[in-house]
């Protein structure tokens, strides 16, 4: 029985390592990640202090009552206090500041905890209304929004982006005549992840938009490609880029009562938003926030675990967006090859693709340095799970969790 479960640990982890490498950060380099400790490059180093153990208190909600128990990928099931106490370890352990988790068992958030502080100086709580920062999970429900807008028949995904809106960063490439909208959600558009960063991974503000290959043939991971769509959309609706933040709400945040959620900085984003955390000190990183307030379609997101793991229940099953488009989001797309430090990955639309034992997990993760994310789910075992941190300690946390999944 032993010997099982590290088996089927050791099976899920390696799916979830492959998953979050996507998702460590590649728009710094190591100078530049130092100048950002010391307070010298886009972030504001704070000094630290060190913070008590704080009581993990529970969600009063009708959705989650009754619930005492949570099945997970392997079918096991784990009693609340099981989960209570691997998170209260964890948070003394990795010197997590604060923590925002949800877990989904068919269609109903069974788990829920907001707990820790937002800022481990001044020592304010997380609570139900503490906002984290999604990151590159913003991919994910952007992804999402396009599709809906592929079934209200705004545009396709396999037209030329440019047939619909010249650009004119690029228009000096022809290329970029041939890119389409399946091209930028599935990182096959070509572009650099930001052109702002040059080939050392350093900030360079005068970086001008490329095409580094004939776009279509292979994978580069680009949030470059995800603003470039979001601007299309938003010229097709005559609204500035900005305002795709009301499309968004209207056609899925309020289906999904994603009430506080937004991809533009507001005053309860400013009020309510946690902190970011970087080798145990509050800086920015490179979050949104009031001075960087715009809508980013591959990185703006701001939200917390409860409203995420609705968007994950309506991932799982069939709502908002036609069948067509879901299977169009959740088939393999386009493949990041094997290195010598990772695997194979496969991409759909905005989402990461890997079999387990299990059937299919669908994931992706977040990191703007001192914020970082995580998701995973299985359709056809209907599971899933989301988690926000205010630090850079998402994948230390997600592999001690999916271990402890594994073997509880």
């Amino acid at each position: 029985m032993v010997h099982h479960q590290k088996t089927t640990s050791r099976k899920l982890f390696s799916t979830v390592v492959v998953m979050v490498l996507l998702t460590i950060p590649s728009y710094a380099s190591s100078a530049t990640l130092a100048a950002i400790e010391k307070g010298t490059e886009r972030a504001v180093s704070l000094p630290s202090k060190r913070f008590g153990r704080c009581a993990i208190r529970s969600l009063k909600n009708d959705t989650i009552k009754g619930q005492n128990r949570i099945r997970t990928f392997n079918g096991h099931v784990i009693s609340k206090a099981k989960i209570d106490a691997f998170i209260e370890h964890q948070m003394d352990s990795l010197k997590m500041p604060g923590l925002s988790i949800a877990f989904v068992n068919d269609d109903q958030l069974v788990y829920y905890r907001a707990v820790g502080v937002k800022n481990n100086k001044t020592l304010e709580k997380v609570s139900d209304a503490t906002i984290f920062d999604a990151a590159s999970m913003s991919k994910t429900v952007f992804s999402f929004f396009a599709m809906k807008m592929i079934d209200e028949g705004l545009f396709d995904l396999d037209t030329p982006l440019h047939r619909y809106m010249e650009y004119s960063d690029i228009a000096y490439d022809d290329r970029y005549k041939s890119i389409t909208a399946r091209m930028v959600l599935s990182h096959t558009s070509g572009f650099p992840n930001w052109r702002f960063l040059n080939q050392q991974g350093n900030y360079d503000p005068k970086g001008k938009l490329t095409i580094q290959f004939e776009p279509g043939t292979k994978f580069q991971y680009s949030g470059e490609g995800y603003e470039y769509l979001a601007k299309v959309i938003a010229y097709l609706k005559g609204v500035q880029k900005n305002e795709l933040q009301g499309l968004i709400s209207k056609t899925v945040f309020e289906p999904l009562a994603m009430k506080k959620s937004s991809f533009v900085w507001n005053d309860y984003i400013e009020k309510h938003r946690a902190d970011g955390h970087f080798r145990g000190k509050p800086t920015s990183g490179y979050s949104s926030n009031a001075k960087d307030p715009d809508f980013k379609a591959s990185a703006s997101l701001q939200t917390e675990a409860k409203e995420f793991a609705g968007f994950i229940v309506a991932l799982m099953n069939d709502k908002i967006i036609s069948e067509k488009n879901r299977k169009e989001l959740l088939k393999t797309q386009s493949v990041k090859r094997a290195t010598e430090r990772s695997k194979e990955q496969q991409y759909g639309l905005g989402i990461v693709i890997e079999a387990s034992e299990f059937g299919t997990n669908y994931a992706h993760g977040g990191d703007n340095l001192s914020n970082t994310a995580f998701y995973m789910f299985n359709k056809e075992r209907k599971v899933g799970y989301v988690f926000f941190t205010n630090s850079e300690h998402k994948n230390a946390f997600n592999k001690n969790l999916v271990h402890f999944l594994s073997t509880n």
